[in-house]
C-alpha cells in the first residue's frame, strides 16, 4: 500500500489506527477503500509502541472490497454508521472484536468465523443476506434494532457463547439458526420476521441452555423449534405468529428446562404444534388466542408436563385442542377457556395420565370434549361449563378414572350427550344440570362406578339416561325428576340418601324402560336393609304386577288371581281372610240343607264345619265330602268351594315358599 496514493480521510484512518483514534465522517460524503482498510488490519501500519492500535471509523462510505476472508485481525474493528458499496467477506476470519453498529451494507458473509469478543450489528442494515453458518462468537451476538430487508440470516450450526440480543430486529427473509448453540439467552423481544408462507425462523435442533424470550415477536411465516433444547424457560408472551393453513409454531420434541410462557396476548393464526415436547415446569397459555379453525389449533400429543398447564383465563382455540397420551405432573386448568371446534373435537384429552385435576369452571366448549381412558388424580370441575355438540356427544368419558368428583353442576349445560360409559369416579355431580342428548339417549352412565352419584335436581330435556350395570355406593337424587324411561337394568346401589315417598320410588321404576327384574329387587334390597321391610314387600309386589303386563292372556288372568287372593305372597293375609269367609258361608248354607248321603247306613253324622273345610282343602281329608252328594244349587256351590280351595291353597302355598326363600 503506496502512502502517497491515499486520500485525505483514509490517511486520517491511518494515522489514527496505531492509538486506536476515532474518525469520523459523518456529512462529509467522503469514501474510504475497503482495501486501505484490509491493510491496516492486516498489519500494514505497524502499532506504535505503548498503544494498542485499533480501527475506529464512523459515518464513512466504504468503496470496493473490504475482504477479510481467512485473516487472523488481532485488533478491534469499529464500524460505525458506514456505508459499505460491496458485500463484506469475514469467511473463516479469526476477528477480536467487530462493530458494524448502524451501518448499511449489501450482505456480510461471515461463515467459520471466530470472534474472540463482541459481534455487534446493532442498527444494522443489510439488503441480502447474513451468513454466520459455523461461526464461534466467544462473546455476545447482537443485532438489535437491525435490518435485513433481502434475504435471510443464516447462522446454522454456529457457536454463540454468551447471549444473542435481537431485540427489535427486522427480517424480511429467513432466519436460520439449526444447531446452533447459543450458552447464554436468545432475545428476539420485539423482532420482526417476515417470510409468508415460509419460514420465518429455522432453529432446528437449537441449544438454548439460557432460555429463549421473545416478548412481542412477530413472525409470518413458520417458526421452527424442533427438538431445541432450551434451559431456564421459553417466551413469547404477546407475540404473532401467524402462518394460515400451516403451522405458525412448531415445537415437536423440543426439551424446555423451566415453564414455555405463550400468554398474555399470544396469538397463532395456524397450527401450534407440541407433540413429545417435554417441559419442566408450567406450560402458560392463559390469555392466547389460537386461530386454526378446521385443523388442530394445539397438537401437544405425547407432551410431558413437569408442573401444571394452565389456559385460563382469556385462552381461546378455534380448531382442535389436543392433549392425547398427555403425562401432566400437576393439573390442567382450563377454568373460563374458550374451544371452538364445531362439530369436531374441542378438546381430546385421551390416554392421558394428570396427577392433579382438571379445573373447567365456566369453560365454552363447542365441539365434542373426549376423555377416553384418561387417569385424573385428582378431580374434574365443570361446574357451570357450557358444552355443545348439537347431534353429537358433548363429552365422552369412556374408561375415564377420576380419583376425585366428576362435578358436572351448578347451572352446567350440555347440547349434546354426555357418554361416561366404564368410567371410574369418586363421585359423579349432575346437581342442576341440564342436558339435551339424542337418539332417545341423554346422559349414558353404562358400567358406571362411583361411589355417589348426584342426581337430585338434573334436567335431561331430550333423551334419557342409560344406568345399565352401573354400581353407585350412595344415590342422592329425586325420584320426582328423573326422566321417562330410564335404563335401569343392572343398576346397583347399596344405599338412596333420600327415598322419598314410596310412589315416587314405585313410578320411577314403572317407568323404565322395558320389563326387568332386577330394578325392583335393587329398591327391595336397599329398603330392606334400611329396615323398612314393609316398603320393601309392596316393591316387590309391584316387580310381579310389572311382570303381568307383560304376559299372555292366560297367564295374565292367573296373575290376576294371585295378586287378589294372596298379593303373590306378598298379602298373605288376604288369602287367610278369603277362605275364612268362604269356610263361614259354606258352613252357614250346608248347615241349613244338609247333603244327602251316598250310603245312608255307611255315612258319618254330617258336620257343616268339617264338610265346608272338607271341600276347601283338596289335600286334606275329614271322610265328609266323600260321603254326601250335595244336589241342585248346593252342587254348584260344592264345585266353586272346590275350585277356591285349590286357588287359595296354590297362591297360599307360593306366598308361603316366597316367604321363606326371602328368609
Amino acid at each position: 500500500m503506496d502512502i502517497e496514493d491515499l486520500s485525505d480521510a483514509e490517511r486520517a484512518v491511518w494515522d489514527a489506527f496505531p492509538r486506536a483514534g476515532k474518525v469520523d465522517l459523518t456529512g462529509t460524503g467522503e469514501a474510504v477503500r475497503g482495501e486501505v482498510l484490509a491493510a491496516l488490519l492486516l498489519g500494514a501500519r505497524p502499532p506504535d509502541a505503548g498503544q494498542v492500535p485499533a480501527l475506529r471509523l464512523t459515518g464513512a462510505r466504504v468503496t470496493g472490497v473490504l475482504d477479510l476472508s481467512f485473516a487472523e485481525v488481532r485488533y478491534a474493528v469499529l464500524l460505525r454508521d458506514c456505508v459499505f458499496d460491496e458485500p463484506l467477506d469475514l469467511y473463516a476470519a479469526r476477528l477480536r472484536q467487530f462493530s458494524l453498529a448502524g451501518s448499511r451494507l449489501p450482505a456480510l458473509r461471515a461463515s467459520d468465523a471466530q470472534v474472540d469478543g463482541l459481534l455487534w450489528l446493532r442498527d444494522c442494515r443489510v439488503d441480502g443476506t447474513l451468513q454466520l453458518v459455523g461461526t464461534r462468537i466467544e462473546g455476545s451476538l447482537s443485532l438489535r434494532s437491525a435490518r435485513f430487508t433481502g434475504g435471510d440470516v443464516h447462522a446454522d450450526a454456529a457457536t454463540i457463547v454468551r447471549n444473542i440480543d435481537a431485540t427489535d430486529v427486522d427480517v424480511t427473509g429467513e432466519v436460520m439458526l439449526r444447531g446452533t448453540h447459543v450458552g447464554g439467552t436468545c432475545v428476539l423481544d420485539g423482532a420482526r420476521l417476515s417470510n409468508p408462507g415460509a419460514v420465518a425462523l429455522n432453529a432446528d435442533g437449537i441449544d438454548l441452555p439460557s432460555g429463549l424470550f421473545a416478548h412481542g415477536l412477530t413472525a409470518e411465516g413458520t417458526v421452527r423449534l424442533p427438538d431445541a433444547r432450551i434451559g431456564r424457560r421459553l417466551v413469547l408472551t404477546a407475540a404473532r405468529l401467524s402462518d394460515p393453513g400451516g403451522t405458525a409454531l412448531d415445537a415437536d420434541r423440543a426439551r424446555i428446562d423451566g415453564a414455555a410462557v405463550l400468554d398474555a396476548g399470544f396469538r397463532a393464526e395456524g397450527k401450534v404444534s407440541m407433540r413429545s415436547a417435554v417441559i419442566g415446569g408450567t406450560l402458560l397459555l392463559s390469555g392466547a388466542d389460537l386461530d386454526a379453525p378446521g385443523d388442530t389449533a394445539l397438537n401437544a400429543r405425547l407432551i410431558s408436563i413437569g408442573s401444571s398447564l394452565r389456559a385460563t383465563p382469556g385462552f381461546h382455540a378455534r380448531g382442535r385442542t389436543c392433549l392425547d397420551s398427555a403425562t401432566v405432573q400437576g393439573s390442567i386448568d382450563i377454568a373460563g377457556a374458550r374451544l371452538t371446534d364445531p362439530g369436531g373435537q374441542a378438546l381430546s384429552l385421551c390416554r392421558a395420565q394428570v396427577t392433579g385435576g382438571l379445573s373447567g369452571q365456566g369453560l365454552t366448549a363447542e365441539g365434542e370434549i373426549r376423555l377416553l381412558d384418561s387417569v385424573i388424580g385428582a378431580s374434574v370441575e365443570l361446574d357451570g361449563a357450557h358444552l355443545s355438540n348439537p347431534g353429537g356427544r358433548s363429552l365422552t368419558g369412556y374408561g375415564l378414572t377420576v380419583s376425585g368428583v366428576l362435578n358436572c353442576c351448578d347451572g352446567f349445560t350440555s347440547a349434546g350427550r354426555l357418554s361416561l360409559a366404564g368410567a371410574r369416579v369418586g363421585e359423579l355431580s349432575f346437581d342442576d344440570a341440564t342436558i339435551s342428548g339424542f337418539g332417545d339417549l341423554a346422559l349414558g352412565l353404562r358400567r358406571v362406578r362411583a361411589e355417589m352419584l348426584w342426581f337430585s335436581r338434573c334436567t335431561l330435556t331430550d333423551g334419557t339416561v342409560d344406568l345399565k350395570h352401573a354400581r353407585i355406593e350412595v344415590l342422592r337424587d329425586d325420584p320426582a325428576r328423573w326422566p321417562a324411561r330410564p335404563q335401569l337394568d343392572g343398576f346397583v346401589y347399596q344405599t338412596i340418601d333420600k327415598p322419598g315417598p314410596l310412589a315416587a320410588r314405585l313410578a320411577w321404576l314403572d317407568a323404565a324402560d322395558g320389563y326387568h327384574p332386577q330394578p325392583y329387587e335393587q329398591l327391595a334390597t336397599v329398603f330392606q336393609g334400611m329396615g323398612r321391610d314393609a316398603e320393601a314387600r309392596t316393591v316387590r309386589l309391584a316387580k310381579q304386577r310389572r311382570r303381568r303386563r307383560s304376559l299372555p292372556r292366560p297367564a295374565h288372568l292367573w296373575g290376576l288371581a294371585q295378586d287378589w287372593t294372596v298379593g303373590y305372597g306378598y298379602r298373605p293375609l288376604r288369602a287367610g281372610i278369603l277362605l275364612a269367609a268362604l269356610l263361614v258361608l259354606g258352613t252357614v248354607l250346608f248347615a241349613a240343607h244338609h247333603p244327602v248321603p251316598l250310603k245312608k247306613d255307611e255315612a258319618p253324622a254330617f258336620n257343616p264345619f268339617l264338610y265346608t273345610l272338607d271341600l276347601l282343602l283338596p289335600i286334606i281329608s275329614f271322610g265328609q265330602e266323600p260321603a254326601f252328594n250335595p244336589r241342585g244349587p248346593y252342587q254348584w256351590l260344592a264345585a266353586a268351594l272346590i275350585a277356591s280351595g285349590w286357588i287359595l291353597a296354590t297362591t297360599i302355598a307360593a306366598g308361603i315358599t316366597r316367604v321363606l326363600s326371602r328368609q
